[in-house]
């Protein structure tokens, strides 16, 4: 309690103004909107990573280009100790050089469909009427032993249609939010949490780590029979194809790992005439083809780092560290996921550096690869770092860090921030949110957040936090699309948020001392 008194009070200090600087959120709120309306970058940052280099799968050539010419943009705005940091032995990249697949009978169409990460090449074009089976269920693909080689097959069943979260979130679900005393709630913002945490999936996949599972068991039958393709249904409506679907046995990321048959993601209302045309007895005639290219090298795996150095010697070797990933899915170029949030990043470290803002602790970004394989990125950084997530056995900057902020969830309208089970810190944070009520973004949950690369720096027991988006079109349109492209990123709220970011970042690091951490956690 005594520590968390000591912080109320270092609140009340930067509350107050000083001579040398804009001190109250308020005052540097304001100070970071001017400066973002007369010289954001954010747009053309956002276009160089998603329609110059995207799509950025971790692993790649493209994506090894794609860091390098982010560390040259740090390095032009003056932005100290700008870098690429590798990782990734013993994992592998991969990308689509070509690929197509068409309806030829019983008239010409084509499909519109993506193939998925990390599908082989064909043999040139595959032309056949698909076999219909569950490709999800070994014992059903195993009825078929010996009957399968090239040939196209078709799962059965189309999945019902999803109905996400959409638009803005109302006063009263933000207010709901802002009263919760559980994170883990059935009507949480990010989804409802779970009392399992990311910590011990991680142990789970240890002692499970020498079973091999049947997604794997999946992908080796196909390969062995000699399987020429899959086709599956997009979950998503309206022409939308999304890589969000149960395809396990396709998605594997090791060198050791098997090189599966090619997976192709079909629309869904496409993919319901095809199952169509076999219910009226005139079953369709199909062909794919597809080229691509797998990189061992661990040289395309990669992490950007850059930082302003803080200007308290007292403080200075203490961190404020802002991540988002620069790398994408294979279906478009990642523009929400998560180019937007990679260029408010580097465009927060824009803005300090510009500002002259003279942060005590120093601020650093982290721009990750490989989360959209399993935040292999943050999780190898961790490990370098801060220490051994399994074991909780700590290190290095594990007591330097302060705090973690994550960039991963959309894009649209910033209205709050997930505290991630941290009660002790709304005292702390409520007082900065309240600068962002005129613009609606002053709630601040104990809520969990979902899904990225804050699970591995809450696992270690530092205070984790991810902003409140409204859902507006990601989960319908962006998320993991092939619709996921620059003209759906509301480039006025990129702006409002980065100056949001700007602000909640750097307070941070004015506070007397670090963010009081969960009693025993990381310690």
């Amino acid at each position: 309690m005594r520590v968390l008194t000591r912080q109320i009070a270092a609140m009340t200090l930067i509350l107050g103004s000083t001579a040398d600087a804009p001190a109250t959120p308020a005052e540097t709120h304001a100070r970071v909107v001017d400066e973002l309306n007369a010289n954001s970058t954010i747009g053309d940052t956002l276009g160089h990573l998603a329609n110059v280099y995207g799509p950025r799968l971790s692993g790649t050539p493209r994506y090894r280009e794609m860091a390098e010419w982010t560390v040259r943009r740090f390095k032009a705005w003056g932005i100290d100790n700008a870098r690429i940091e590798s990782f990734g032995d013993g994992d592998r990249g991969w990308e689509a050089l070509s690929f197509s697949a068409e309806l030829i009978e019983p008239a010409y169409a084509p499909l519109g469909a993506q193939l998925m990460c990390c599908s082989r090449s064909t043999d040139g074009v595959i032309e056949d009427e698909p076999l219909l089976v569950n490709v999800h269920d070994l014992a059903a693909l195993k009825a078929h032993r010996g009957k399968l080689y090239a040939r196209i097959l078709l799962h059965p069943d189309l999945p019902p249609p999803s109905e996400p979260e959409t638009g803005r979130w109302s006063d009263e679900r933000l207010r709901a939010a802002a009263e919760r005393t559980n994170p883990v709630t059935p009507d949480g913002l990010d989804g409802p949490g779970s009392e399992i945490s990311y910590l011990d999936v991680l142990r789970e996949r240890a002692a499970n780590a020498d079973i091999e599972s049947e997604d794997l068991q999946i992908a080796r039958f196909l390969i062995d029979e000699g399987v020429a393709a899959v086709l599956l249904p997009s979950g998503a409506p309206a022409g939308v194809v999304s890589n969000r679907v149960n395809a396990g046995s396709v998605e594997f990321h090791g060198t050791d790992d098997p090189e599966p048959v090619p997976f192709f993601v079909v629309p869904r209302e496409q993919y319901a005439r095809l199952l169509h045309l076999y219910r009226l007895g005139k079953p369709p005639r199909v062909a794919v083809s597809a080229q691509t290219r797998y990189y061992a090298d661990s040289h395309y795996h990669v992490n950007v780092i850059a930082e302003i150095l803080g200007a308290d010697p007292d403080l200075a070797d203490e961190i404020v560290l802002l991540g988002a990933h620069l790398d994408s899915v294979e279906m478009a170029p990642g523009a929400a996921d998560n180019a937007i949030g990679s260029a408010s990043a580097m465009e927060v470290l824009r803005i300090i550096k510009s500002l002259e803002l003279k942060p005590r602790r120093t601020v650093r970004v982290a721009l990750w690869g490989g989360e959209e394989q399993g935040l292999k990125g943050s999780s190898a950084y961790v490990a370098k770092n801060i220490g051994d997530l399994l074991r909780q056995k700590f290190f290095g900057e594990h007591e330097k860090i302060s705090a973690y902020f994550n960039h991963d969830n959309n894009g649209h309208d910033i209205r709050g921030m997930f505290l991630v089970g941290h009660h002790q810190l709304k005292p702390i944070f409520k007082p900065i949110f309240s600068a962002f009520g005129d613009v609606g973004g002053d709630t601040v949950t104990v809520e969990l957040a979902c899904c990225t690369d804050i699970a591995v720096f809450d696992a270690a027991g530092i205070p984790s936090f991810e902003w409140i988006h409204d859902p507006g079109p990601y989960f319908t349109h962006q998320l993991h699309t092939d619709l996921d492209t620059t003209d759906l990123v509301n480039l006025e709220s990129a702006n409002r948020n980065t100056a949001i970011i700007a602000t909640v970042v750097y307070q941070t690091a004015m506070l007397d001392e670090k963010l009081p951490r969960k009693s025993g956690a990381g310690n």
